[in-house]
């Protein structure tokens, strides 16, 4: 499988030598071509994997995406690089070196549209064909889910002779037309895919990820009564649960867990993500290319409740393996560095954590207080993710740092929950997207001391290289 995997990308660099034929039609035998792979169920398969490969290394969840998702925040700091700072204090413009995300899930959306072009005429079970035309729909829509929150107004392209890498006239489509090609992908993805897969085949996209992926899409749309529908459907698959311990989310030793919905999946992330040196503080002791480009903000850190999960998710000092303590002298994020018998760096086989169950949770107390005020089910959704939030592994909690919820008007409760997303999802690559579409980016930011943000920061440049190479790309207002 790993052959038909590396044959599969091999064959995407001849994309556009097969869309744009010359007159020259001899047909080569010495490499694989799009026609002449695409006729098997295990040849679809490899296609399929290959999706995967875009989100660990395409730019998106290992440093890109997930620094242009969090450090516009009042909750992370940049440190050290000139992007992490720029990014930070928004003086970034189209050069930001974590822009490059851009073009990395075009890749990936390339791909989607290829299988989607080439795997139904595979001869197969229909119904296996459309769990992996499901599987490509489902990355489609997620890349370009990220692409219209970060850039607003995107090309939108589904032909898979297209590659905007190299096109040099690709208009923007109005985002409206993206987010009806997302809604039409993801409810095609939850009818195809599975519930679940075997353990060998873990982290495959479900069909619990599609519900909760169009929960997300319904949510940034305010369309709050479908938000609701939908998380709720997550809730009642009875797949998912929330572990008992925060800790056990980032446990390595415990990852694709119960409460684990989608995650890019990692085997030592100085392989593939760099989590563990760009987060670790620099110097830090065993950890040579320890970076510390991001920490976390002294103010976040200070307002965040004294509990058990603020000693999951951060750090102002770490006791080593030896039972040697390092201190800091400000606070780090902890969720991403090793644990257990690991160093500090370089040692641990995190995944990154997508997608995972108490989004689900906190969407639906969001929505269902949208819709019908904070009711009981509101309040039952919220608790859930606070008492595990307050309760230690010895069943001690927390509880005057971090009370039940009860007797709020609906917009108090509205604040908690955006709160409670702040503090429970914290570092997972959405901050960012939750202050701007809740319309909360400019006042938090600057209350916070950071006096640059302003309108034209609602959504990022498009990168300057894409600029370069697409004419028809306009860029965004102040940039």
């Amino acid at each position: 499988m790993k052959r038909l995997q590396k044959i599969f990308l091999l064959l995407l660099s001849f994309v556009l030598v097969d869309s744009c034929k010359s007159a020259l039609e001899e047909k080569p035998l010495d490499f694989v071509t799009p026609d002449n792979f695409f006729k098997t169920a295990d040849e679809a398969k490899a296609a399929v994997y290959s999706l995967y490969n875009t989100l660990i290394n395409g730019n998106a969840y290992n440093v890109s995406l997930y620094f242009l998702a969090d450090l516009p925040t009042p909750a992370m700091d940049g440190l050290v690089n000139v992007n992490t700072v720029a990014t930070d204090n928004f003086s970034y413009d189209a050069t930001l070196a974590y822009l490059d995300y851009y073009g990395g899930a075009y890749v990936g959306i390339q791909r989607a549209n290829l299988i989607l072009e080439r795997v139904p005429a595979i001869t197969m079970d229909k119904n296996l064909r459309d769990a992996y035309l499901g599987e490509a729909r489902f990355m489609r829509a997620l890349h370009y889910f990220n692409l219209v929150r970060l850039f607003g107004d995107v090309p939108l392209v589904t032909n898979p002779a297209v590659d905007l890498n190299v096109a040099v006239s690709n208009p923007r489509t109005d985002k409206q037309q993206i987010y009806q090609l997302i809604l039409e992908d993801l409810q095609f993805a939850e009818k195809a895919l599975p519930v679940d897969y075997p353990p060998s085949e873990v982290g495959r996209s479900t069909r619990g990820a599609a519900k909760l992926q169009l929960a997300r899409v319904y949510l940034t749309l305010k369309q709050f009564d479908l938000a609701r529908a939908k998380s709720k459907e997550v809730i009642d698959l009875g797949v998912y649960k929330l572990m008992a311990d925060y800790r056990d989310v980032f446990d390595p030793a415990k990852k694709n867990n119960a409460e684990h919905i989608l995650s890019a999946q990692y085997k030592m992330f100085r392989v593939g993500a760099w989590f563990e040196s760009i987060l670790s503080p620099s110097g830090t002791t065993g950890c040579g290319f320890a970076e510390g480009l991001a920490g976390v903000s002294q103010q976040f850190f200070d307002n965040y409740p004294s509990t058990y999960r603020k000693e999951i998710s951060m750090m102002t000092s770490y006791v080593t393996t030896d039972n040697k303590t390092i201190s800091y002298s400000r606070p780090f994020i902890k969720k991403y560095i090793a644990w257990g018998k690991e160093n500090v760096c370089f040692s641990g086989d995190n995944n990154f954590p997508i997608m995972r169950y108490a989004e689900a949770l906190l969407i639906f107390a969001e929505a269902e207080n949208e819709v019908n005020g904070p009711t009981v089910a509101a309040y039952d959704a919220i608790n859930q993710i606070r008492k595990r939030a307050r309760t230690r592994p010895n069943g001690t909690e927390d509880i005057a740092a971090l009370p039940n919820l009860s007797g709020l008007s609906k917009d108090t409760f509205r604040q908690a929950v955006y709160r409670e997303r702040e503090m429970e999802l914290c570092f997972e690559g959405h901050g960012f997207f939750d202050l701007v579409r809740t319309g909360r980016l400019i006042s938090e930011n600057k209350a916070a001391g950071r006096p640059n943000v302003s309108e034209k920061n609602l959504l990022f440049p498009f990168p300057l290289q894409a600029m370069d190479l697409n004419k028809g790309l306009k860029q965004n207002p102040g940039y």
